[in-house]
């Protein structure tokens, strides 16, 4: 495999130390989510372990350290904790319900001096030493989490390159084989059974660990993909192997391993799987053989993983999947090269302007202007791009941006409240404001109609415990509905008694929350407190109560 000196060095240290490593969790650990499984639009970069569906569940250090990094945002890893250990491995645990008590006083004093629920910070080496098996927080769903669970990385502390975790860790029961659920023949540029499309081919399985597919009659530079999944003991959740191997006649082809992927491969999903057929049918279908510019950085080509058929030959393609526990499956394809009248005939391309990965593009239409650079895509791409009236569109359902584009609507007279704005799935959302040039420019990674819109409503706020003039001594918390029907919203602060005070925010259930056990002193019982929310285009709305509390 790809790999550099020192990321070996590494792996092999936290290897040794892996018998050490104390379980993040209390209960037996279940994955939902494998290491590189592929995700929307990149690699899964770690693990991600069951909490039962539950929220609040104990977190611990799986090793002695320090914690090296605290962040907090509203996507992504939501709240997220760093602990680098002596071995030279740093473990991450993500979306986070809450951080323990003893660390929650370091994130408040943090939020306060910055008046922010968003927040990163390094503390230092000696300043939040932490014990292995010591509580760090409690299992959540905050950030771009669609359910309760953790998130949990290991990675070398020297470059922060993610490595398999279940490479530390052989506790995981795991008797059963990986499972093929279809193959896929690709006419690269041939024929496969009379067609020049893809075609899904029959499979059988003859034994507990062996497939074998009908013969096919090909001829040409033909390759192969496979959907497959993988299941640990005691669980239905499907997840992907760990290394895939193929041969031509016992000459290796293609082999990957999923045993570390840097930060800069994790978009290069589309490299591996069919793309358009995973964008019409969410089937993840694994691609062994490279038709890119740059093939995969961490996956290994012979011929980019192309069989040449001549007629007369008889060859046996064989795929070998492999977990990490080291179950295996096979499946073997007969290959007889036979030239045959075609029946299905290549399909046209897709309308649009071709677009060449090693050259850079201007478009101009009417006040917009779009500039795609060089290696936008690893491959030639048609976009097609016109107008509407006053909306500008781009199309290719099937596309994917390695790079984002540079998109400028040049307009002198807007309106108050006007935006830049992309339709989307669920209608149209925020692209951008006009810049101090008077521009609306944007970068994006996806294609869409693009027009400008207004927004003169302001937000909405909904008081969900109806506190106003009300006493709340028996309540945890104030919580509030926020929501914006236009450009949608932007920021928030919140003041008690005058004084900044830190409100949490939910954005999947809309939901502001300032909790009462927060590091505010009421000497008094009768309160003030002042809520304002602002949408993306400056629109604002405030909430002002009285309510009285003793404490």
């Amino acid at each position: 495999m790809k790999r550099s000196i020192l990321l070996y060095a590494l792996l092999a240290i936290s290897l040794v130390h892996a018998q050490e490593y104390h379980s993040p969790v209390d209960i037996p650990v279940q994955l939902s989510g494998t290491f590189a499984e592929i995700r929307g639009t990149h690699f899964h970069a770690g693990i991600d372990i069951r909490t039962q569906g539950k929220q609040g569940l104990p977190i611990r250090a799986v090793a002695d350290g320090y914690i090296s990094r605290i962040k907090i945002q509203q996507g992504r890893y939501g709240k997220a904790l760093y602990i680098n250990h002596p071995n030279g491995v740093t473990s991450v645990y993500a979306h986070l319900q809450r951080y323990s008590p003893d660390i929650i006083p370091h994130v408040r004093k943090k939020q306060y001096s910055l008046k922010s629920y968003s927040i990163e910070f390094y503390p230092k080496p000696d300043q939040m030493p932490i014990k292995k098996g010591a509580l760090i927080g409690y299992s959540g769903n905050t950030g771009s989490s669609f359910g309760p669970h953790l998130h949990f990385e290991l990675r070398t502390t020297a470059n922060q390159i993610p490595f398999n975790p279940l490479l530390a860790n052989d506790n995981i029961a795991d008797t059963r084989r990986p499972i093929i659920v279809q193959l896929i023949g690709y006419p690269v540029d041939g024929v496969i059974n009379r067609s020049e499309e893809q075609i899904q081919l029959a499979i059988s399985k003859k034994n507990d660990s062996v497939y074998v597919a009908d013969t096919i009659k090909a001829i040409g530079t033909i390759g192969f993909g496979i959907e497959h999944f993988d299941r640990q003991d005691g669980t239905f959740f499907k997840n992907g192997a760990f290394e895939i191997d193929a041969t031509i006649n016992s000459t290796p082809l293609f082999e990957i391993q999923f045993d570390t992927l840097s930060f800069d491969d994790t978009s290069e999903m589309h490299k591996l799987i069919d793309y358009p057929l995973y964008i019409e049918t969410k089937k993840k279908v694994i691609q062994l053989f490279n038709t890119h510019e740059t093939p995969l950085a961490f996956a290994n080509y012979t011929n980019n993983g192309l069989v040449v058929v001549e007629a007369g030959a008889q060859l046996t393609y064989t795929i070998k999947l492999s977990d990490i526990a080291g179950n295996n499956i096979y499946l073997q394809v007969p290959i007889e090269g036979k030239a045959e009248e075609v029946w299905v005939t290549k399909k046209s391309p897709l309308p649009g302007k071709m677009i060449y990965p090693k050259r850079d593009y201007m478009f101009e239409l009417h006040d917009f202007s779009i500039y795609v650079n060089a290696k936008t895509f690893s491959q030639p791409t048609p976009l097609n791009i016109e107008m509407d009236v006053d909306t500008l569109k781009i199309s290719n359902d099937y596309v994917y941006f390695e790079k984002p584009y540079s998109l400028t609507l040049e307009k002198e007279k807007t309106p108050k409240g006007a935006y830049l704005a992309l339709k989307r799935i669920k209608g149209w959302g925020f692209l951008t404001n006009k810049n101090d040039r008077g521009q609306f420019s944007a970068k994006l990674k996806g294609t869409g109609s693009i027009t400008l819109l207004t927004d003169s409503i302001p937000p909405t706020i909904v008081d969900q415990k109806k506190i106003s003039d009300r006493w709340i001594s028996l309540e945890k918390d104030i919580r509030f509905t926020i929501y914006d029907i236009g450009a949608g919203v932007s920021r928030y602060e919140g003041f008690l008694n005058g004084k900044w005070i830190l409100f949490e925010y939910e954005q999947k259930r809309k939901e502001l929350i300032f909790r009462f056990r927060d590091p505010i002193k009421l000497k008094k019982t009768k309160h003030k407190l002042k809520l304002i929310v602002w949408d993306k285009v400056g629109n604002s709305t405030t909430f002002e109560t009285t309510f009285y509390r003793k404490e």
